[in-house]
């Protein structure tokens, strides 16, 4: 899946014994009435990271990241609400209410502060929101590949860039009449467009997979959440309350990854440079925001660094971590 306005790249599927964990569910925690998310934690001890995957995941983005991690400190990963084995959240799904489930996870698991704070690209704008609302509850943040506020309209501004994005965004609406029929979509057309489909899946990924991309909750988070974060019907609201709750981040520990050549491969070429520079600008005054702020560019990666250059990232969690205990002592 991709965040509008971010990448038409497709992850590297995860098909392999590391993802056999989010294939099921852990700790199943009420977060209000009715209402679980479900949460996977390794390892132990202070900060605790937290790791947030962007729009429409896969779940399985962090596989090879939180179990290096899970060695270091306490690690967990969570299915927002709609999304895997979580309970479906009210409508909208904007960025406000992503980060009010957050904190509330956290606090009905018994997970204590410090946190650091892991997001990829739509979970880049929940920690910049995290960040503003709960930043004394915030050891260090590491953003990879983050989206940002207002990005949509700046993309928008490059000729062309926006009826490129819209060829290649997903039909909703098609995907989510395909869940509520309950029937399998028999044409290779609606079969890319709707399901997370691997040759190389083994049974029970296929299996996980189907029950995942038939659920209409699913779906309508996936809308939800990309009209959120979209300028969509004259206004952009995750964009708003950003603008809203945004707050001096100090000496926050603060590392952000950018991809690399490979993100906007499928884009006119005349239309990349531009494209490109506006990405890594946004994501240098991301790491302005803290005075030991770094935006640093991972070469040769797309969208997905984490599937691209684990190494990378647990690198960069490692430091991040470093300067938060340095910090704290």
């Amino acid at each position: 899946m991709l965040l509008l306005g971010v990448s038409i790249a497709t992850p590297a599927r995860a098909d392999d014994a590391a993802a056999a964990p989010y294939y099921r569910a852990h700790r199943l925690v009420e977060i209000a009435p009715g209402r679980k998310l479900n949460l996977y934690c390794v390892g132990a001890g202070s900060p605790v990271v937290i790791f947030d995957y962007g729009l429409g995941g896969p779940p399985t983005a962090w596989k090879d990241i939180q179990p290096a991690i899970g060695r270091i400190t306490t690690a967990c990963t969570y299915d927002r609400a709609g999304y895997g084995f979580s309970d479906a959240g009210p409508l909208p799904r904007d960025t406000s209410a992503e980060v009010t489930d957050l904190h509330r996870l956290l606090q009905a698991a018994h997970l204590k502060p410090p946190y650091v704070f892991v997001g990829h690209s739509l979970g880049g704008l929940n920690g910049a929101l995290f960040a503003d609302r709960y930043f004394n509850q915030l050891a260090g943040m590491v953003l990879v590949d983050p989206a940002f506020a207002h990005q949509d309209e700046k993309f928008n501004a490059i000729p062309g860039v926006q009826a490129a994005f819209a060829k290649h965004a997903p039909d909703y609406s098609e995907c989510i009449a395909m869940a509520k029929s309950g029937q399998l979509p028999t044409d290779a057309k609606r079969i890319d467009a709707c399901l997370d489909r691997d040759k190389s899946d083994d049974a029970t990924a296929r299996t996980v997979k189907d029950r995942w991309d038939m659920s209409v909750d699913q779906w309508l988070t996936y809308q939800s959440e990309s009209q959120s974060s979209a300028f969509y019907l004259g206004k952009n609201l995750d964009s708003s309350e950003l603008d809203a709750a945004q707050r001096n981040w100090g000496d926050l520990p603060l590392i952000v990854l950018t991809s690399g050549d490979k993100h906007y491969e499928g884009f006119p070429a005349d239309q990349i440079p531009a494209m490109t520079a506006l990405w890594k600008s946004g994501h240098d005054e991301l790491a302005a925001r803290s005075t030991r702020g770094r935006n640093i560019v991972v070469p040769g990666s797309n969208h997905y660094i984490q599937l691209d250059h684990p190494a990378v990232v647990i690198d960069a969690i490692r430091k991040v971590l470093a300067l938060a205990k340095q910090k704290g002592g």
